[in-house]
């Protein structure tokens, strides 16, 4: 997962910060942007699906023990934020072309803010160290 999240952002920061220019002598800058993209969105399907396998037992697992405390809030915010990047990034395949600056920014702000949210959900376990395979 870590891989995979390092991946995204990685390639996420060349998409964003490195509008190609078509330009024959910018050819390199348009296959590095084409690159990143292509790698983004092989890595963000299997994202999904790693995190689909992840996600669906611990939500079922703690539904029934929610109890209205800051992790179980934590955990509610880490899936709409999750979410939110998914559905932008959906919506920027997708979506008509004239979304695209605003889905860029809310689909770039919710990638970042997901890792933080996933560690602050599960801050109180990972000090515990119940996060240590054994």
């Amino acid at each position: 997962m870590t891989v995979l999240v390092l991946a995204l952002l990685a390639t996420g920061v060349v998409m964003h910060g490195h509008e190609p220019v078509v330009d024959t002598d910018e050819l390199a800058s348009v296959q590095l942007h084409r690159a990143a993209t292509v790698v983004h969105g092989l890595f963000a399907w299997i994202f999904c699906v790693v995190v689909g396998r992840w996600i669906w037992p611990h939500a079922v697992l703690v539904w029934s023990r929610r109890n209205g405390n800051w992790i179980w809030a934590l955990g509610i915010v880490t899936a709409v934020v999750g979410g939110v990047g998914a559905l932008t990034g959906l919506a920027l395949l997708y979506g008509p072309a004239d979304w695209r600056e605003a889905l860029t920014a809310v689909h770039w702000w919710a990638g970042l803010a997901w890792p933080v949210a996933c560690l602050s959900h599960a801050w109180k376990w990972i000090v515990e160290g119940r996060g240590q395979r054994r």
